[in-house]
């Protein structure tokens, strides 16, 4: 593949990233899925803290007063808050994991019946979603797994350990890039969900990281200006920065987060558009004026948005 279709590929992927947010800033009300799911997240993790900290302390009483009335080895009770703490680094994973695909899967089935023309709202991606909540959780399983893995790597030292870590790290991006619209638009389990996301960002490489890259340059720019702005700015200019933080740092998480909401939301958007055209060969009337051409052609059959078959036969990629 030449050059210049490499590039040509990327400013597609920029254009559908813009055009999300055009998407976005017409159907608004779509960003409350992201506002949910920091919602539920951030009471859960409240309630999981309180939990885990009894629990902590049970488990440390527990242990004391064990080793003083019964016969262990040294270092059993260390090995048992290893475990401990292995279980509930699973259990939080595969919480983040399966919240976070709901609430996204939820913005997708929305994203999908708008592209389709159908009539949607809240409670139609809600159920959607729910719809699908068996392999989401599957997901979720399988994300904490791989996120224990993800956390054994980070704890090893050295550049080779670093290496491997950044190659794991982009090779789980990429197979995962349609995970979410694969899981919605098709029925089948976690393992045909991931072979068929592989397949897709295989496709759409080039089209996939142009809509990452478009859709997060556009954020990281803005928030970068905002904690400039926000904090970066007092603790330069003013003498006292504590005397100013004190307004301005609520302010500026605040829009930080709302933000991150955008990116999640745009990014969401752009996924489904191209997931679309990939599987259906047609971008949706919201992306008119960018040209299919560009686009690697794709190889599966039509209806794939609403669920249809992809004229495939089972099991094939």
């Amino acid at each position: 593949m030449s050059l210049q279709s490499i590039f040509a590929r990327f400013r597609t992927g920029f254009a559908i990233a813009k055009a999300s947010f055009g998407v976005l800033r017409r159907e608004k009300w779509l960003i409350v899925f992201p506002l949910l799911y920091g919602l539920v997240w951030v009471t859960g993790l409240v309630v999981l803290v309180a939990g885990l900290v009894a629990a902590l302390f049970g488990a440390t009483y527990g242990l004391a007063l064990f080793e003083q009335v019964a016969s262990v080895s040294e270092g059993t009770g260390e090995t048992a808050m290893t475990i401990l703490g292995v279980v509930v680094s699973f259990l939080v994973m595969f919480a983040a994991t399966s919240i976070a695909t709901f609430f996204s899967a939820a913005l997708v089935h929305s994203v999908g019946n708008l592209f389709q023309g159908k009539p949607t709202s809240i409670r139609a991606g809600l159920d959607g979603a729910w719809e699908s909540r068996r392999t989401i959780l599957a997901w979720g399983v399988v994300g904490a797994v791989v996120g224990l893995i993800f956390q054994a790597l980070e704890s090893q030292d050295g550049w080779g350990a670093q290496l491997v870590r950044a190659i794991a790290g982009a090779a789980w991006f990429m197979m995962t890039f349609f995970i979410v619209p694969v899981i919605v638009f098709r029925d089948g389990g976690v393992r045909e969900s991931l072979r068929e996301s592989v397949s897709l960002f295989r496709d759409t490489w080039g089209e996939a990281g142009g809509v990452s890259l478009g859709v997060g340059l556009v954020t990281v720019l803005l928030g970068a200006l905002v904690a400039a702005a926000g904090i970066g700015a007092p603790l330069v200019l003013v003498e006292n920065p504590g005397s100013v933080l004190v307004y301005t740092a609520g302010p500026t998480v605040l829009l930080l987060g709302a933000i991150a909401v955008v990116h999640i939301a745009a990014t969401a958007v752009a996924k489904t558009a191209l997931y679309q055209y990939a599987t259906d060969g047609e971008l949706p009337p919201e992306f008119e004026g960018i040209d299919p051409d560009a686009i690697v052609r794709p190889k599966r059959g039509s209806s794939s948005l609403s669920g249809g078959p992809s004229g495939r036969q089972p099991g094939q990629i």
